[in-house]
């Protein structure tokens, strides 16, 4: 925990791809989060709540688009993994962003999301033993 900052003043990032199961969000929070409806529905009746949206390039949309039909209709695979791609590029571009902040705890959707991200700019080293998943 910062020296400088108590109880209530501590700065947490929430990184979710999904915000529909995320817990309490309090005044110093920021969330990372992908840009789709369900979220941007989310983020309007939580006004007030620091969202940073991260879009999806469009060639990362395609590229998960194929990538799912050639597993699915060619090699006949059934997987859980539609966008994989799209799941690469957020934990890259949050991995980023917060490793560029000083957050004094990390909320990850899932444990997958939190490895991807703590692997990447150092993070693991910042924040190993800042992490909560929700």
């Amino acid at each position: 925990m910062h020296p400088k900052r108590n109880e209530e003043n501590r700065l947490k990032a929430i990184v979710a791809m999904d915000l529909t199961e995320a817990p309490e969000i309090g005044n110093n929070t920021k969330i990372y989060t992908v840009l789709n409806k369900k979220n941007k529905k989310w983020a309007n009746n939580h006004k007030g709540v620091g969202v940073h949206f991260i879009k999806t390039p469009s060639y990362i949309a395609f590229g998960d688009k194929a990538m799912s039909t050639f597993v699915h209709k060619a090699m006949k695979i059934d997987t859980e993994f539609n966008n994989m791609l799209q799941f690469v590029y957020f934990a890259h571009m949050t991995a980023f962003y917060i490793s560029n902040a000083e957050y004094d705890e990390v909320i990850f959707e899932n444990q997958m999301l939190c490895e991807k991200v703590l692997l990447q700019f150092g993070n693991d080293e910042t924040y190993g033993d800042k992490t909560e998943i929700f």
